[in-house]
């Protein structure tokens, strides 16, 4: 399975949008490495070679696996000083007001990818020698307990008379879509060779 290198003119804020889970989509600040991006390093790094990475990307929650579904997207970057700063400032602002974010030529360095099956299992070819970091996102449905009034009860007096009444509540199961983000660093040391990684929680 080939994948090619994609060199394009493309708004980074706008696909990060697209990953987040619609509740995240609120107004953020947005923060830049502050590394400078070295384009001339990263597209040689990004160069074809011979060597493969395989592997196979699952949410294990509660003893069941989760899959991405045959043709979900999988994203391969080469590890450089401003990819690791993004990944630290990502870290360090998960669930604030800030995200992390890269420029667009920093973003367009990169090996877009999908899943091959409805087991996970995915493909990056003609890679050379290097460190990459794999990122994609898998989604499950996760139960949630909800109570709702389904009516009331009142009590008397041995006269008769109502002294009060009180809600009655029953729980409802219901589903919630939730979206992970899983990421992982290879290395892949030798020319020709085959590396193998998994993806998980």
């Amino acid at each position: 399975m080939i994948h090619k290198i994609l060199k394009v003119s493309v708004c980074f804020l706008f696909i990060t949008a697209i990953f987040l889970p619609a509740h995240a989509q609120k107004t953020k600040e947005w923060i830049f490495p502050t590394v400078a991006f070295n384009e001339a390093e990263t597209s040689k790094l990004m160069e074809p070679g011979t060597a493969t990475i395989r592997g196979v990307g699952v949410i294990k929650k509660k003893g069941k696996d989760h899959f991405n579904g045959k043709g979900g997207q999988i994203i391969l970057f080469p590890v450089t000083p401003y990819f690791t700063e993004f990944l630290e400032l990502k870290k360090k602002y998960r669930g604030s007001k800030k995200e992390a974010t890269m420029s667009n030529d920093a973003f367009t360095y990169r090996v877009q990818g999908r899943y091959i099956d409805d087991q996970g299992h995915f493909e990056f070819a003609h890679i050379k020698p290097g460190k990459y970091y794999i990122m994609t996102w898998i989604g499950y449905q996760k139960t949630k307990t909800k109570a709702v009034q389904t009516g009331t009860v009142t009590s008397y007096n041995v006269y008769g008379y109502a002294l009060g009444s009180s809600p009655i509540y029953e729980d409802y199961l219901y589903n919630v879509d939730v979206e992970n983000e899983l990421g992982v660093f290879v290395e892949v040391k030798d020319a020709g060779a085959v590396t193998n990684v998994v993806l998980s929680n």
